[in-house]
Parts: structure tokens; C-alpha cells; sequence
């Protein structure tokens, strides 16, 4: 299996693939957008016998603090699969890993995500509460404890309140 970079020559393979990795056409539709608006920051495959079997997406993400300080500027981890074939042999993991470590090299300061807490802990995420951050598309709180923050570049941002808003191609799908 190799892991690299997403190649136009990939997008048929990873389209089918979030569709038969999650229960919707959702993510297939909110990757598509992304690429349109030439918001994908990084994106990985996983590529077993010339086929793509995992997939990981980064798109810019904004912290508005409370406080009216400047915007903050870091990155949303999402969506990540591997083929249901495929999964548990730790393609997700792999993908993951590089991901984070690559944009830890280009200085980006912290990733978010909204994501099983229990899976994600592995990889340093903490609740983005711990932050006094919370997501903008979800004003009650029914997702904070799947809404996830890790500082890439040293400590977390000392924002105090702050409200994290993705690209607006989240808004569409």
C-alpha cells in the first residue's frame, strides 16, 4: 500500500469510495465542493494494487474570537475513509498520521474535527471546550463532545472564547 498525495487522475476512485464508506453522498458531494473552490489544503490517498482504498481531506478552518481579536487561521480534519473492505487494518490511521505530520512541517498551528472522541484521543484531540471553543454550526452544543481541537505548532491558542467557522462549501452540502 503507498500513501500520496490525491492526483486529478484519482477523483473517480475517491468519490466511490466515500460513498460506499458512508451512508450518504454527503461527504462524496462536500469533497467535490471543496476541490471547486480550491479549498482542499491537503489531501492524501491510500493506493493498494493501483486502487484508491483510504482518503484524507484538510480545508481551512477560522476561529473568530469572542473577544474581536483577529481571526485565527488553522484547519479541519474531514472526511477521512478507507473501503469498508479495508478498514480495521490501520489505512485510517496511516492517513491520519501523515496528514498531521505533514502540516505540522508547514507550520500550521492546530486542527479541528468533529469526530468519535474515544477514536480520536489516540492522535492528542481534546474536546475543543477545553479551548472555550465551539463550533458554529452547532449553536445548542449537541456536537461538542465530537467537535475536537490538537495544537500542531506548540501550545493551543490563548483566544479565550472563540467560535470556529469551516469553508462556507459546508454550508451547501
Amino acid at each position: 500500500m503507498q500513501l500520496r498525495a490525491f492526483e486529478a487522475d484519482d477523483e473517480a476512485g475517491v468519490d466511490a469510495l466515500l460513498k460506499a464508506a458512508f451512508p450518504g453522498p454527503g461527504e462524496a458531494r462536500l469533497v467535490t465542493a471543496l476541490r471547486a473552490a480550491d479549498a482542499d489544503t491537503l489531501e492524501l490517498v491510500a493506493v493498494d494494487h493501483g486502487s484508491v482504498v483510504g482518503s484524507i481531506m484538510f480545508s481551512p478552518v477560522t476561529a473568530r474570537p469572542g473577544s474581536g481579536d483577529d481571526d485565527l487561521f488553522g484547519v479541519g480534519l474531514g472526511p477521512v475513509a478507507v473501503v469498508p473492505e479495508h478498514q480495521a487494518r490501520g489505512i485510517g490511521v496511516a492517513l491520519i498520521e501523515a496528514g498531521l505530520t505533514y502540516l505540522t512541517t508547514l507550520g500550521v498551528p492546530w486542527c479541528v474535527l468533529l469526530g468519535d472522541p474515544d477514536y480520536y484521543k489516540r492522535f492528542d484531540f481534546v474536546p475543543a471546550a477545553t479551548w472555550n471553543w465551539s463550533w458554529a454550526g452547532d449553536p445548542d452544543g449537541q456536537f461538542a463532545a465530537a467537535f475536537q481541537a490538537r495544537a500542531l505548532n506548540g501550545a493551543p491558542p490563548e483566544s479565550g472564547v472563540a467560535t470556529v467557522h469551516y469553508h462556507p462549501a459546508f454550508l451547501g452540502v
